[in-house]
Protein backbone atom coordinates (compact mmCIF):
# COMPACT_ATOMS: atom_id res chain seq x y z
CA UNK A 1 0.00 0.00 0.00
CA UNK A 2 1.33 3.29 -0.58
CA UNK A 3 2.46 5.47 2.45
CA UNK A 4 0.02 7.47 4.21
CA UNK A 5 -0.09 9.29 7.22
CA UNK A 6 -3.08 7.21 9.30
CA UNK A 7 -5.37 8.88 11.69
CA UNK A 8 -5.92 7.19 14.79
CA UNK A 9 -10.30 7.30 12.96
CA UNK A 10 -9.90 5.55 10.04
CA UNK A 11 -9.73 2.01 11.09
CA UNK A 12 -12.38 2.11 12.15
CA UNK A 13 -14.42 3.84 9.42
CA UNK A 14 -13.08 1.02 7.16
CA UNK A 15 -14.26 -1.54 9.36
CA UNK A 16 -17.83 0.77 8.54
CA UNK A 17 -17.18 1.06 5.04
CA UNK A 18 -16.02 -2.56 4.74
CA UNK A 19 -19.96 -3.83 4.64
CA UNK A 20 -21.35 -0.89 2.56
CA UNK A 21 -21.71 -1.20 -1.14
CA UNK A 22 -21.78 3.23 -1.55
CA UNK A 23 -19.89 5.29 0.97
CA UNK A 24 -20.18 8.82 0.12
CA UNK A 25 -17.64 11.27 0.95
CA UNK A 26 -18.53 14.79 2.97
CA UNK A 27 -16.88 17.53 3.80
CA UNK A 28 -15.67 21.38 3.46
CA UNK A 29 -12.58 22.30 1.28
CA UNK A 30 -9.15 20.89 2.54
CA UNK A 31 -10.50 18.87 5.21
CA UNK A 32 -8.33 15.87 3.75
CA UNK A 33 -11.52 13.91 2.02
CA UNK A 34 -9.51 13.16 -1.37
CA UNK A 35 -6.24 11.76 0.23
CA UNK A 36 -8.55 10.06 2.92
CA UNK A 37 -10.24 8.74 -0.12
CA UNK A 38 -6.73 6.63 -1.79
CA UNK A 39 -6.28 5.35 1.79
CA UNK A 40 -10.00 3.64 2.41
CA UNK A 41 -9.50 2.63 -1.38
CA UNK A 42 -6.28 0.90 -1.22
CA UNK A 43 -7.23 -0.73 2.46
CA UNK A 44 -10.07 -1.92 1.16
CA UNK A 45 -8.37 -3.24 -2.59
CA UNK A 46 -5.83 -4.90 -0.50
CA UNK A 47 -8.77 -7.02 1.16
CA UNK A 48 -9.49 -8.76 -2.29
CA UNK A 49 -12.21 -6.10 -2.71
CA UNK A 50 -13.57 -4.71 -6.10
CA UNK A 51 -13.35 -0.71 -5.71
CA UNK A 52 -14.71 1.87 -7.89
CA UNK A 53 -14.05 5.39 -7.57
CA UNK A 54 -16.40 8.27 -8.34
CA UNK A 55 -15.10 11.65 -8.07
CA UNK A 56 -17.36 14.69 -7.96
CA UNK A 57 -15.71 17.29 -7.28
CA UNK A 58 -15.60 19.24 -10.66
CA UNK A 59 -13.11 21.58 -9.90
CA UNK A 60 -10.12 19.67 -8.27
CA UNK A 61 -11.07 16.84 -10.10
CA UNK A 62 -8.95 13.80 -9.56
CA UNK A 63 -10.46 11.20 -12.16
CA UNK A 64 -10.36 12.80 -15.23
CA UNK A 65 -10.27 16.48 -16.17
CA UNK A 66 -11.60 19.30 -14.54
CA UNK A 67 -15.77 20.49 -15.42
CA UNK A 68 -16.15 16.68 -15.38
CA UNK A 69 -17.19 13.58 -13.24
CA UNK A 70 -15.35 10.65 -13.52
CA UNK A 71 -15.35 7.13 -11.90
CA UNK A 72 -12.33 4.50 -12.01
CA UNK A 73 -12.06 1.42 -11.09
CA UNK A 74 -8.94 0.47 -8.53
CA UNK A 75 -6.56 -1.84 -9.63
CA UNK A 76 -3.56 -1.36 -7.87
CA UNK A 77 -2.22 0.60 -4.50
CA UNK A 78 -2.72 4.04 -5.12
CA UNK A 79 -0.70 6.82 -4.36
CA UNK A 80 -3.61 9.21 -5.26
CA UNK A 81 -6.58 9.33 -6.53
CA UNK A 82 -5.41 11.02 -10.02
CA UNK A 83 -3.49 7.48 -10.63
CA UNK A 84 -6.78 6.61 -11.96
CA UNK A 85 -7.47 6.36 -15.57
CA UNK A 86 -11.05 7.61 -16.31
CA UNK A 87 -13.57 4.52 -17.24
CA UNK A 88 -16.61 6.90 -17.71
CA UNK A 89 -17.25 10.51 -17.52
CA UNK A 90 -20.00 12.81 -17.18
CA UNK A 91 -19.83 16.47 -18.23
CA UNK A 92 -20.92 19.08 -15.71
CA UNK A 93 -19.46 22.30 -18.10
CA UNK A 94 -18.58 24.08 -14.77
CA UNK A 95 -15.99 23.90 -12.07
CA UNK A 96 -18.08 25.52 -9.66
CA UNK A 97 -20.92 23.38 -8.45
CA UNK A 98 -22.75 26.84 -7.99
CA UNK A 99 -25.92 27.27 -10.41
CA UNK A 100 -24.90 23.74 -11.67
CA UNK A 101 -26.06 21.54 -8.93
CA UNK A 102 -28.54 19.57 -10.97
CA UNK A 103 -26.02 18.00 -13.67
CA UNK A 104 -23.37 17.54 -10.39
CA UNK A 105 -26.53 15.47 -9.11
CA UNK A 106 -27.20 13.60 -12.47
CA UNK A 107 -23.80 13.08 -13.17
CA UNK A 108 -23.13 11.80 -9.35
CA UNK A 109 -25.59 9.01 -9.75
CA UNK A 110 -24.92 8.28 -13.80
CA UNK A 111 -21.35 7.27 -12.48
CA UNK A 112 -22.17 5.61 -9.41
CA UNK A 113 -24.44 3.66 -11.18
CA UNK A 114 -21.66 2.67 -14.10
CA UNK A 115 -19.06 1.28 -11.23
CA UNK A 116 -21.90 -0.45 -9.64
CA UNK A 117 -22.90 -2.07 -13.25
CA UNK A 118 -19.21 -3.47 -13.31
CA UNK A 119 -20.01 -5.31 -10.59
CA UNK A 120 -17.60 -3.66 -7.81
CA UNK A 121 -18.07 -4.15 -4.41
CA UNK A 122 -17.61 -0.44 -3.02
CA UNK A 123 -18.26 2.65 -4.78
CA UNK A 124 -16.93 5.55 -3.29
CA UNK A 125 -18.07 8.82 -3.78
CA UNK A 126 -15.72 12.14 -3.40
CA UNK A 127 -17.71 15.41 -3.62
CA UNK A 128 -17.02 19.12 -3.62
CA UNK A 129 -15.92 21.21 -0.85
CA UNK A 130 -19.31 23.51 -1.06
CA UNK A 131 -21.18 22.92 2.47
CA UNK A 132 -22.47 26.04 3.42
CA UNK A 133 -25.67 27.57 3.80
CA UNK A 134 -28.54 26.81 2.03
CA UNK A 135 -27.38 26.18 -1.60
CA UNK A 136 -24.38 23.42 0.23
CA UNK A 137 -26.73 21.60 2.36
CA UNK A 138 -29.08 21.53 -0.95
CA UNK A 139 -26.57 20.34 -2.90
CA UNK A 140 -25.45 17.31 -0.79
CA UNK A 141 -28.78 16.71 0.93
CA UNK A 142 -30.57 15.83 -2.80
CA UNK A 143 -27.12 14.46 -4.27
CA UNK A 144 -27.64 12.00 -0.96
CA UNK A 145 -30.96 11.13 -1.38
CA UNK A 146 -30.50 10.06 -5.06
CA UNK A 147 -26.96 8.43 -4.80
CA UNK A 148 -28.54 6.71 -1.22
CA UNK A 149 -25.55 5.70 -0.18
CA UNK A 150 -24.95 2.96 2.60
CA UNK A 151 -22.76 4.88 4.41
CA UNK A 152 -21.60 8.57 4.92
CA UNK A 153 -18.43 9.11 6.24
CA UNK A 154 -17.81 13.05 7.12
CA UNK A 155 -14.41 14.72 7.52
CA UNK A 156 -15.25 17.92 9.83
CA UNK A 157 -13.34 20.52 11.61
CA UNK A 158 -15.61 22.12 14.63
CA UNK A 159 -19.38 20.07 13.44
CA UNK A 160 -19.49 22.73 10.20
CA UNK A 161 -21.52 19.63 8.14
CA UNK A 162 -24.27 19.27 11.03
CA UNK A 163 -26.84 21.19 9.21
CA UNK A 164 -26.66 18.67 6.38
CA UNK A 165 -26.43 15.54 8.45
CA UNK A 166 -29.41 16.18 10.55
CA UNK A 167 -31.68 15.10 8.13
CA UNK A 168 -29.76 11.12 9.23
CA UNK A 169 -29.90 11.80 12.70
CA UNK A 170 -32.50 8.90 12.80
CA UNK A 171 -32.28 7.07 10.02
CA UNK A 172 -31.40 3.82 9.30
CA UNK A 173 -29.36 4.21 6.16
CA UNK A 174 -27.49 6.03 5.50
CA UNK A 175 -25.41 5.43 8.35
CA UNK A 176 -23.00 8.13 9.39
CA UNK A 177 -19.08 8.29 10.93
CA UNK A 178 -17.94 11.11 12.10
CA UNK A 179 -13.84 11.45 11.34
CA UNK A 180 -11.83 14.55 12.38
CA UNK A 181 -9.84 16.44 10.10
CA UNK A 182 -6.17 15.92 9.58
CA UNK A 183 -4.56 18.50 11.05
CA UNK A 184 -1.82 18.02 8.97
CA UNK A 185 -4.02 19.26 5.77
CA UNK A 186 -2.81 22.34 4.35
CA UNK A 187 -4.93 24.96 3.01
CA UNK A 188 -4.78 25.85 -0.60
CA UNK A 189 -5.49 29.43 -1.57
CA UNK A 190 -7.50 30.33 -4.32
CA UNK A 191 -4.54 30.80 -7.02
CA UNK A 192 -3.16 27.40 -6.34
CA UNK A 193 -6.63 26.15 -6.95
CA UNK A 194 -6.83 27.84 -10.32
CA UNK A 195 -3.01 26.31 -11.69
CA UNK A 196 -4.18 23.07 -10.70
CA UNK A 197 -7.22 23.38 -12.82
CA UNK A 198 -5.42 24.52 -15.63
CA UNK A 199 -2.83 22.58 -15.27
CA UNK A 200 -5.15 19.36 -15.66
CA UNK A 201 -6.92 21.17 -18.45
CA UNK A 202 -3.18 21.74 -20.67
CA UNK A 203 -2.57 17.82 -19.82
CA UNK A 204 -5.58 16.76 -21.30
CA UNK A 205 -6.07 19.06 -24.33
CA UNK A 206 -2.01 18.00 -24.95
CA UNK A 207 -2.89 15.85 -27.81
CA UNK A 208 -5.54 17.42 -29.31
CA UNK A 209 -6.21 17.34 -32.79
CA UNK A 210 -8.17 19.82 -35.26
CA UNK A 211 -11.73 18.35 -35.46
CA UNK A 212 -14.88 19.56 -37.17
CA UNK A 213 -18.13 18.34 -37.45
CA UNK A 214 -21.53 19.11 -38.83
CA UNK A 215 -23.96 20.63 -36.94
CA UNK A 216 -27.21 19.16 -38.47
CA UNK A 217 -25.89 15.85 -37.51
CA UNK A 218 -25.13 16.13 -34.35
CA UNK A 219 -27.33 16.26 -31.33
CA UNK A 220 -27.10 19.63 -29.18
CA UNK A 221 -27.60 20.27 -25.59
CA UNK A 222 -27.61 23.10 -23.39
CA UNK A 223 -26.38 25.17 -26.67
CA UNK A 224 -27.52 29.10 -26.25
CA UNK A 225 -28.14 28.39 -29.95
CA UNK A 226 -29.44 26.02 -32.82
CA UNK A 227 -32.45 25.74 -30.16
CA UNK A 228 -34.88 27.76 -32.17
CA UNK A 229 -36.29 28.28 -36.03
CA UNK A 230 -33.09 30.20 -37.92
CA UNK A 231 -34.78 33.44 -39.74
CA UNK A 232 -35.05 32.86 -43.71
CA UNK A 233 -32.53 35.53 -45.93
CA UNK A 234 -36.20 37.25 -46.30
CA UNK A 235 -36.21 37.90 -42.54
CA UNK A 236 -32.65 38.37 -42.05
CA UNK A 237 -32.71 41.13 -44.55
CA UNK A 238 -35.62 42.54 -43.09
CA UNK A 239 -33.02 43.30 -39.62
CA UNK A 240 -30.44 44.57 -42.23
CA UNK A 241 -33.08 47.07 -43.59
CA UNK A 242 -33.45 48.35 -39.95
CA UNK A 243 -29.79 48.91 -39.75
CA UNK A 244 -28.96 45.91 -38.25
CA UNK A 245 -25.34 44.98 -39.84
CA UNK A 246 -23.13 42.22 -39.06
CA UNK A 247 -26.27 39.71 -38.19
CA UNK A 248 -24.22 36.17 -38.11
CA UNK A 249 -26.67 34.25 -37.05
CA UNK A 250 -30.44 34.45 -36.56
CA UNK A 251 -33.25 32.64 -34.98
CA UNK A 252 -36.76 32.86 -33.16
CA UNK A 253 -37.49 30.73 -30.33
CA UNK A 254 -40.59 31.38 -29.09
CA UNK A 255 -41.32 34.98 -28.27
CA UNK A 256 -37.15 35.68 -28.54
CA UNK A 257 -35.32 36.39 -31.23
CA UNK A 258 -31.54 35.80 -30.69
CA UNK A 259 -28.49 37.21 -32.47
CA UNK A 260 -24.83 36.10 -33.10
CA UNK A 261 -23.32 39.71 -34.54
CA UNK A 262 -19.38 41.06 -35.15
CA UNK A 263 -19.86 43.40 -33.03
CA UNK A 264 -21.52 44.22 -29.09
CA UNK A 265 -24.60 45.99 -29.49
CA UNK A 266 -25.41 48.50 -27.05
CA UNK A 267 -27.93 48.47 -24.67
CA UNK A 268 -30.15 51.05 -26.60
CA UNK A 269 -29.59 49.59 -30.11
CA UNK A 270 -30.92 45.66 -28.76
CA UNK A 271 -34.08 48.37 -26.89
CA UNK A 272 -34.78 49.47 -30.36
CA UNK A 273 -34.87 46.24 -31.95
CA UNK A 274 -36.87 44.87 -28.75
CA UNK A 275 -39.34 47.67 -30.08
CA UNK A 276 -39.57 47.04 -33.48
CA UNK A 277 -39.74 42.96 -33.62
CA UNK A 278 -42.10 42.88 -30.67
CA UNK A 279 -39.91 40.55 -28.85
CA UNK A 280 -37.22 40.01 -26.73
CA UNK A 281 -34.21 40.13 -27.64
CA UNK A 282 -30.52 37.90 -26.87
CA UNK A 283 -27.42 39.03 -28.12
CA UNK A 284 -23.73 37.66 -27.80
CA UNK A 285 -20.47 38.77 -30.36
CA UNK A 286 -19.15 35.59 -32.47
CA UNK A 287 -15.48 36.40 -30.77
CA UNK A 288 -17.39 35.12 -27.57
CA UNK A 289 -17.64 32.21 -28.44
CA UNK A 290 -14.06 30.18 -29.43
CA UNK A 291 -12.92 28.91 -26.44
CA UNK A 292 -15.90 27.77 -25.37
CA UNK A 293 -15.28 23.97 -23.14
CA UNK A 294 -17.63 21.16 -25.31
CA UNK A 295 -18.99 17.82 -24.18
CA UNK A 296 -18.34 15.23 -26.87
CA UNK A 297 -21.00 12.84 -26.73
CA UNK A 298 -22.28 9.24 -27.88
CA UNK A 299 -25.24 8.50 -29.24
CA UNK A 300 -26.38 7.15 -25.77
CA UNK A 301 -25.88 10.80 -24.74
CA UNK A 302 -22.60 9.30 -22.60
CA UNK A 303 -19.58 11.87 -22.48
CA UNK A 304 -16.61 10.40 -24.58
CA UNK A 305 -14.17 13.64 -24.14
CA UNK A 306 -13.69 17.24 -24.11
CA UNK A 307 -13.47 19.53 -27.03
CA UNK A 308 -12.43 23.30 -26.98
CA UNK A 309 -14.62 25.45 -29.92
CA UNK A 310 -12.15 27.21 -32.67
CA UNK A 311 -14.69 28.54 -34.20
CA UNK A 312 -18.28 28.24 -35.93
CA UNK A 313 -19.27 28.66 -39.70
CA UNK A 314 -22.56 29.68 -39.68
CA UNK A 315 -23.27 29.64 -43.32
CA UNK A 316 -22.66 25.66 -43.81
CA UNK A 317 -22.53 25.15 -40.35
CA UNK A 318 -19.90 23.52 -39.02
CA UNK A 319 -18.02 23.25 -35.93
CA UNK A 320 -13.97 23.94 -35.41
CA UNK A 321 -12.84 22.22 -32.64
CA UNK A 322 -9.54 20.69 -30.91
CA UNK A 323 -10.27 17.22 -29.39
CA UNK A 324 -8.14 14.51 -28.19
CA UNK A 325 -9.31 11.50 -29.86
CA UNK A 326 -12.12 9.57 -28.53
CA UNK A 327 -13.10 6.20 -28.00
CA UNK A 328 -16.21 5.98 -30.32
CA UNK A 329 -18.65 8.20 -32.58
CA UNK A 330 -19.05 11.30 -31.82
CA UNK A 331 -23.44 12.04 -32.04
CA UNK A 332 -23.27 15.46 -29.80
CA UNK A 333 -22.12 18.25 -28.05
CA UNK A 334 -23.01 19.69 -24.61
CA UNK A 335 -22.51 23.10 -24.57
CA UNK A 336 -20.83 24.99 -21.30
CA UNK A 337 -20.51 28.53 -20.22
CA UNK A 338 -16.57 27.61 -19.17
CA UNK A 339 -14.26 29.41 -21.55
CA UNK A 340 -9.98 28.18 -21.96
CA UNK A 341 -8.03 30.58 -23.40
CA UNK A 342 -5.10 29.99 -25.62
CA UNK A 343 -2.34 29.07 -23.14
CA UNK A 344 -5.15 26.66 -20.91
CA UNK A 345 -5.90 29.91 -18.94
CA UNK A 346 -9.42 29.60 -17.13
CA UNK A 347 -11.46 32.61 -18.05
CA UNK A 348 -14.51 33.22 -15.71
CA UNK A 349 -17.52 31.67 -16.56
CA UNK A 350 -19.75 33.41 -18.92
CA UNK A 351 -23.49 33.88 -18.67
CA UNK A 352 -23.55 35.29 -22.83
CA UNK A 353 -25.60 32.14 -23.00
CA UNK A 354 -28.69 33.30 -21.47
CA UNK A 355 -28.48 37.15 -20.80
CA UNK A 356 -30.64 39.89 -21.82
CA UNK A 357 -28.75 43.37 -22.11
CA UNK A 358 -30.81 45.61 -20.56
CA UNK A 359 -30.84 49.51 -20.68
CA UNK A 360 -30.68 49.70 -16.87
CA UNK A 361 -27.29 47.83 -17.09
CA UNK A 362 -25.78 50.87 -19.52
CA UNK A 363 -24.51 48.39 -22.08
CA UNK A 364 -22.43 46.69 -19.33
CA UNK A 365 -22.19 43.30 -19.55
CA UNK A 366 -23.85 41.00 -16.25
CA UNK A 367 -21.51 39.76 -13.78
CA UNK A 368 -19.50 36.75 -14.32
CA UNK A 369 -19.59 33.70 -11.93
CA UNK A 370 -16.59 33.62 -9.62
CA UNK A 371 -14.64 30.52 -10.03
Amino acid sequence: MAAFIEQSNWTMALERASTAQTIFLLGATDTGKTTFLAWLANALHDRGRGVAIVDADVGQSSVGPPTTIGFGLVTHPLRAARELAPRGLYFVGSMSPRSHLLPLIVGTKRMVDRGHALGVDHVLVDTTGLIGGDVGRALKQHKISLVSPDLILCLQRAGECESILRAYRHCHRPQVVRLEASSACRRRGVEERRLYRENRLRRYFASARPLTLQVDELNIVDAPIWGGVPLKASEQAHLVGRGLSGVLWAEQNGDELLLITQERLSSQRVAEIEQAEGMRVRTWMASELPGTLLGLLDKGGETLGLGLLQGIDFAHPTMAMLAPRCEGEIAGIKWSRTRVGPAGELNAELSYALHRIQSSRGGQRPPKEVL
